[in-house]
């Protein structure tokens, strides 16, 4: 997740004006295991622990369609024009969720906690790209007024009234969003030659751009992960790791590559890995569950075990789960380990 220290100061300072009226996110050829040169017994094949999924590998197809129906539904309306809307970010400390859409930024209340919308919006119309500039330009804010909640049967919920700026007047506002707005992730997946370029919070719409790459690109052969500071879904983030590994695409980091936690999932999953000296990958443990994050779950816990799966399917039987454990000790939750030169070459991750 980018950086939200400004954009809470921010809203810090706007929120006291009107009360007068922003897991997980983680090259040589993949590891073989290998047996005893000289056996004393005949070799016997491992059991493996029974794979574990959040989503099952038979129902990803019908989770990616219901994705993209629950996205058709997420629209901004003001004073009856429509906009799309795109996540950029959120603060779950203070129950915001930041968003994108034609005209600029829009920010607005969610309970992440009880997993409820929250009667708040705000629009901030610029033409600025960036959130934080944009939200530190107060002249362009409409406030919410008078909003209303609605939630229907297809987890849809609407946040209805209208927006008032000091200049410009009041708009009639209507927001319609759903869990596929922070789910889908905020990745580009751009193709120059045989290589495409990968930036972004990765999540189910990655899942939807790797598919279409795959499918009508045959000419790409390489991933080149360039900013990516995680995954806001890992349980579709593991099943993109293995359609880039089922098509034997190549995943490669360059020397400015900033690549983090289920960023790093990713970069696991190349058929081939290239490394280039210089570039950043970062692990962390993910949060949470049963209230406790990965690292204090003990490495017994059921909570591992879709992880451990799929490391083992990426790196091997003994170095995946080896790897997997690596990444969630080496720093809390929120923050992040940049991978040291000897931890490279150790996991074959160069």
């Amino acid at each position: 997740m980018k950086n939200l220290v400004l954009i809470t100061s921010i809203l810090i300072i706007v929120l006291a004006l009107q009360a007068c009226g922003s897991s997980s996110k983680k090259s040589p050829t993949p590891t073989t295991p290998t047996t005893p040169t000289t056996p004393t017994t005949p070799p016997t094949t491992p059991t493996l622990p029974e794979a574990v999924h959040h989503i099952q590998p038979e129902d990803v197809a019908r989770y990616v369609e219901n994705y993209q129906s629950q996205q058709a539904a997420v629209e901004l309306q003001i004073d009856g024009a429509i906009y799309k809307v795109t996540f950029v970010d959120m603060s779950q400390s203070d129950n915001l969720i930041f968003a994108q859409y034609d005209k600029g930024f829009l920010f607005f209340g969610f309970d992440f906690e009880n997993n409820q919308p929250v009667d708040f919006i705000r629009v901030v119309e610029t033409e600025l790209e960036d959130i934080n500039e944009a939200l530190a330009d107060a002249d362009n804010y409409f406030f919410g007024k008078d909003i209303s909640l609605s939630q229907d049967d297809n987890e849809n919920a609407t946040y209805e009234g209208s927006i008032s700026h000091p200049v410009k007047g009041d708009f009639s506002i209507k927001l319609t969003v759903n869990e596929s707005l922070i789910e889908g992730g905020t990745s580009t997946v751009e193709v120059s030659g045989t290589i495409a370029m990968v930036n972004g919070d990765l999540g189910t719409k990655t899942y939807v751009q790797i598919t279409d790459l795959i499918n009508n690109h045959p000419e790409v052969d390489t991933l080149l992960l360039q900013e990516i500071s995680g995954s806001v879904n890992d349980a579709i983030n593991m099943h993109t790791g293995r359609l880039v590994r089922n098509a034997q695409l190549t995943t490669m980091v360059e020397a400015t590559s900033d690549v983090n936690s289920g960023g790093v999932d990713l970069y696991t999953s190349g058929f081939k890995r290239v490394y280039t000296e210089g570039a950043k990958l970062g692990v962390h443990s993910w949060c949470c569950t049963e209230g406790k994050p990965a690292d204090e779950l003990g490495r017994d816990h059921e909570g591992h075990g879709a992880q451990l799966t799929f490391f083992r399917e990426m790196l091997g039987a003994e170095l995946g789960p080896e790897f997997y454990f690596f990444t969630i000790e080496a720093a809390p939750h929120n923050t992040v380990h940049v991978m040291t030169k000897a931890e490279l070459d150790k996991y074959l991750l160069q």
